[in-house]
């Protein structure tokens, strides 16, 4: 990755902090640096599982699945642990809400890959080592804030809510 990607991967979280912060007002957010990927995971939980989704960069290839061209603009959304009560509530059951969100995005330009047996369960990616410097902040926070569209408005996060809320295993 080009070493100076990395002012531009904080000039895009700084420009989608305040668009993200109100609508997930009720999800866990930290920001996880670790070698590979950089950016926020939204989380809530229910017993000892947890779901959620992430945005940030993925800057390895592998470090999610589908990444080919570091640095990438990645969401994602995750149900641990796999075979979960959780897991098959949000995942693996007709019509649920991974699988809605999935089937809503297929029109998009870089539709969410579905993984129904892993831990991250869909991926949305963007190869943005190509993009000029100047336009590089710019794609990385429209291809999120299209992200967050998906998410909010299909009620993706609305049912990851209700999911945790209630009383289970």
């Amino acid at each position: 990755m080009d070493p100076d990607r990395s002012e531009d991967i904080e000039a895009a979280f700084e420009r989608i902090h305040r668009p993200l912060r109100w609508p997930l007002a009720d999800y866990r957010r930290r920001k996880v640096a670790r070698v590979g990927f950089t950016g926020y995971v939204f989380s809530r939980g229910r017993g000892d599982a947890v779901a959620g989704f992430a945005y940030g960069f993925a800057l390895r290839p592998g470090a999610l699945p589908g990444i080919r061209e570091p640095p990438e603009a990645a969401v994602y959304v995750f149900a641990r642990p796999r075979g979960s009560t959780l897991h098959r509530d949000l995942v693996t059951r007709p019509r649920s809400p991974v699988r809605r969100l999935v089937a809503d995005a297929r029109a998009l330009p870089h539709p969410f890959e579905f993984h129904p047996e892993a831990e991250v369960v869909a991926v949305r990616h963007r190869p943005m080592g190509r993009l000029p410097r100047e336009l590089f902040v710019l794609g990385a926070a429209d291809f999120f804030m299209v992200s967050q569209g998906h998410l909010q408005t299909g009620g993706f996060v609305r049912r990851v809510t209700a999911a945790t809320e209630r009383r289970g295993p």
